[in-house]
């Protein structure tokens, strides 16, 4: 039997992701959950910034996507009340893939993650990170707009 719950709060520094965070704050608060911070990158620079080997990525894309990252799971982090059981975390890869894996690896209970709010159509044409987290998660999926 597990001590803890787990939520999972997937974050890329839109207004639809802060608001998940806020959301698995008060879910985890009154039953003292363990919440995981995860920001998923297409790259990361130990395999696309090592100055020694070319990237097949400029150097402006490169830096950004790398202090994307960090800066915002920094402010994902600076949401968090003293005392919340909290890590944060990046792996690299598909988002919607790496978010569900991530899930499962790690026994989370429930994922809760921002909405683009698009349209069916909109989504279809575009595909949506949470609509394929939905479909494909073995556990709860909660989405916030």
């Amino acid at each position: 039997m597990k001590d803890k719950m787990k939520f999972l709060v997937p974050v890329d520094g839109s207004l639809h992701s802060k608001k998940a965070l806020e959301m698995a704050v008060k879910l985890a608060e009154p039953v003292g959950a363990h919440i995981d911070i995860l920001f998923v990158s297409y790259f990361e620079r130990e395999t696309d910034g090592d100055p020694d080997h070319p990237s097949w990525l400029p150097l402006s894309v490169m830096a950004k996507g790398v202090s994307s990252a960090e800066e915002v799971l920094e402010e994902a982090r600076k949401e968090l009340p003293a005392g919340l059981d909290a890590e944060s975390h990046v792996v690299v890869g598909m988002p919607s893939r790496k978010i569900v894996e991530f899930a499962a690896a790690n026994g989370h209970d429930l994922i809760i993650m921002g909405g683009r709010g698009l349209s069916p159509v909109t989504g279809f044409l575009l595909g949506s990170v949470s609509q394929e987290v939905m479909e494909e998660a073995k556990c709860a999926v909660l989405i916030a707009k």
